[in-house]
Formats: structure tokens, sequence, C-alpha cells
């Protein structure tokens, strides 16, 4: 099971506590995961933390060939920390190719939202747009920009490159993928970082089996 989210997550440092062994159907009653320098989608997250009550996985016999999956769970806690440079960084890499795409993109977190702006190039032109937005939670699943405020400055440009340059950095993190089922509730926002929660905080537990990795 660790070797599986160390390749799927690629952490720098990775601490796994688990109850007791999986049975024969791959239950187990608790889970604990802590998890630093994340990737997720080409997007870097500070550090991940889960708590997992009642997981079943699928049989232990299919974790040898390199298939774990996380079918079910009573609840799931986490708590997801994520860093400005890195969104820029992620920004930059999920836009940038031969057509349109953003460069130069310095985006700030402070305790209302993002501001910042960036060069959006389309149609042989380099575009600077200014951005003040708040952030919201999109099914659980997804951090999107809420109500953005845009100011395209030196360039007169259609409405519709504008609205073009935003789509293509929404959502901002995708969990739609994420390999456990897990539901954000709330994002804590300060200076220079964002912090994504589900409703209840992960505990880590007093006991158990105890597995610790290190790049």
């Amino acid at each position: 099971m660790l070797d599986f989210y160390i390749r799927e997550f690629k952490p720098e440092t990775a601490l796994l506590t688990i109850s007791e062994q999986p049975d024969n159907t791959g239950l187990i009653q608790e889970v604990y995961m802590e998890l630093d320098g994340v990737v997720i989608e080409n997007l870097r997250l500070n550090k991940l933390v889960f708590q997992m009550q009642g997981a079943q996985f699928n049989s232990p016999s299919e974790w040898e060939k390199g298939k774990v999956e996380c079918k079910s769970a009573m609840y799931v806690n986490a708590i997801a920390n994520l860093l400005e440079r890195d969104i820029n960084k992620a920004i930059e890499e999920k836009t940038f190719g031969d057509g349109d795409h953003w460069h130069d993109v310095h985006l700030r977190i402070n305790a209302k939202g993002l501001s910042g702006k960036g060069y959006y190039q389309a149609m042989g032109l380099d575009i600077l747009l200014e951005i003040d937005s708040g952030l919201k939670i999109v099914k659980g699943k997804e951090l999107w920009l809420k109500d953005p405020n845009v100011k395209v400055n030196r360039l007169e440009v259609p409405d519709y490159l504008t609205k073009k340059a935003l789509s293509d950095i929404q959502p901002l993190i995708d969990l739609n993928e994420f390999p456990l089922p897990l539901t954000i509730k709330d994002i804590e926002l300060k200076e220079g970082s964002a912090t994504l929660k589900t409703r209840r905080m992960p505990q880590k537990p007093a006991n158990g089996i105890v597995y610790r990795y290190e790049k």
C-alpha cells in the first residue's frame, strides 16, 4: 500500500499508520497518512494528511500486482496545504504549449483570495491580465476562482479571449481523479498559502503499525 501511494503521489516524505494488517477482503479499520511534497495532476501540495475509518480496499492479493484501490470508507478526514509558488508553477505548466498559453504568472494568496498578474499569449499577442478573485470549492473536488475581477492592460482584446484565458486555468485544483473517496468542504486562506479541509480534521492515532518513507 505504501509503495502504491508513493508512486501515485511522489511525496518527499511519507508516514503511514494502519490499525492492523488488512483481512483477505482488504478491510482496514483505520488508515492514517501524512505526506510532504505531494504531486497531484502536476500540482505540488506542500502537505497532505488523511485519515480513513472502515476503509475497504481491494484484495491484498492484487496489491503485489501494483493495483491498490480504496473502494469505500465510513469517512475520510483530510487536510491539504498548498503554496502560491506551486500554484504559479502549475498554471504555467498546465497551459504552456505551442498555441495559447500563460507565462510569467505571479499570483499571490491572501486572506480574501488570489491577486496577481500573468501574460496570456493568443493570436500572436501577449496580453497582460491582472486578476483579483475569491476562491470556492465546487462539487467537493475542485478549487475555482470565484467572481474574478480581470483588468486587461496595454491592449484592446475581445471578451472571448479573456474568458478563454480564465477557462484555461480552471479549475485551479482538480481532485476528481484522486484515488480516495474525498470530499472537500472548506478552504482557509492566509498570506502565501491555502488549506483545503474536509468537515472534520484528521487525527493521528496513538497506536498502530507504522511505515515511513523518505525520498
